[in-house]
């Protein structure tokens, strides 16, 4: 069974996020349409967080829900996997598509 962090530990991921992308809180909150006030009692745990704000604070950071809920990257899925979700008939054209392109790669050598 997956748990979801702690606040603290959901508010100092995002605090290791935003100093890792050079943000002051001033510039994360209003980047991210909060207060500074409001940003501070996240980062150290005092307040949740909707999911309105864990979204724009997401896409800000570039990362999934689960990195900061979590604790951990979402795993990206192997070229098989997807393939295995595609019909007959969309993989036939995926592949005409790759066709298409590695003759395109090839013209710009």
């Amino acid at each position: 069974m997956i748990e979801i962090l702690e606040k603290t530990e959901i508010g100092q991921r995002i605090r290791q996020l935003r100093t890792t992308n050079d943000y002051t809180q001033a510039e994360f909150a209003e980047l991210t349409d909060i207060s500074v006030n409001f940003l501070s009692e996240i980062e150290n745990g005092k307040k949740g967080l909707s999911q309105d704000t864990l979204a724009k604070i997401c896409k800000q950071l570039n990362v999934s829900a689960d990195y900061i809920l979590f604790g951990f990257k979402q795993k990206s899925a192997s070229l098989v996997d997807l393939a295995n979700t595609l019909t007959i008939e969309e993989l036939e054209t995926t592949i005409r598509y790759l066709r298409s392109l590695i003759e395109m790669k090839k013209m710009e050598i």
